[in-house]
């Protein structure tokens, strides 16, 4: 248990570490349209792969962060639905959303692994300015659906364990009232 506990304060560290990517990749787009206006408004100039930059990043930036906000159920959930159900109901379909999130992510992180190793494989190169590898660009997906695939299997194993621990004895009211 105590191998579990390490491992999973590795995995937070881990996810921590890709939000924090995350933030460095907003500031520097930040910066980078921010400085872009002020030379077009200045000098008529704009760099033409600047957009195509910004749009990688924009992957990055979306992908480095979703294992993150899963952990600190920053997502959208059902909660306007689930709050008219009992507290057990709740966390049966809370751990059935958990794992079919896993098998989903776990899906999509085999098409994206596979499609990935493909366009490494066949030196897959995007038709655009910049004309970079597309590997590069797309690594992150499949790493993020396996992080999100790890943070579903953490959260359902949480309200598993909540669905079988013992329902809270119902408050009795003194006799006569």
């Amino acid at each position: 248990m105590n191998l579990l506990r390490r491992a999973g304060r590795l995995f937070d560290r881990v996810m921590s570490v890709m939000l924090f990517l995350s933030g460095i990749i907003i500031i520097i787009d930040v910066a980078l349209v921010a400085q872009d206006v002020i030379i077009r408004k200045s000098f008529d100039f704009t760099w033409a792969p600047l957009y195509e930059i910004l749009t990688y990043s924009l992957v990055w930036m979306s992908f480095l962060g979703t294992a993150a906000i899963y952990r600190d159920d920053g997502h959208v959930k059902l909660d306007s639905f689930l709050q008219f159900l009992p507290q057990r109901a709740r966390t049966l379909v809370n751990f059935v959303t958990s794992c079919a999130i896993v098998l989903l992510c776990l899906f999509l992180c085999f098409l994206t692994v596979r499609l990935t190793v493909r366009d490494y494989l066949n030196h897959f190169v995007l038709a655009s300015i910049l004309n970079p590898p597309k590997w590069p660009i797309e690594i992150i997906i499949p790493i993020a659906l396996f992080m999100l695939a790890i943070q579903a299997v953490r959260h359902a194993v949480r309200y598993y364990q909540a669905f079988r621990a013992p329902a809270p004895a119902e408050p009795t009211q003194a006799p006569g009232k």
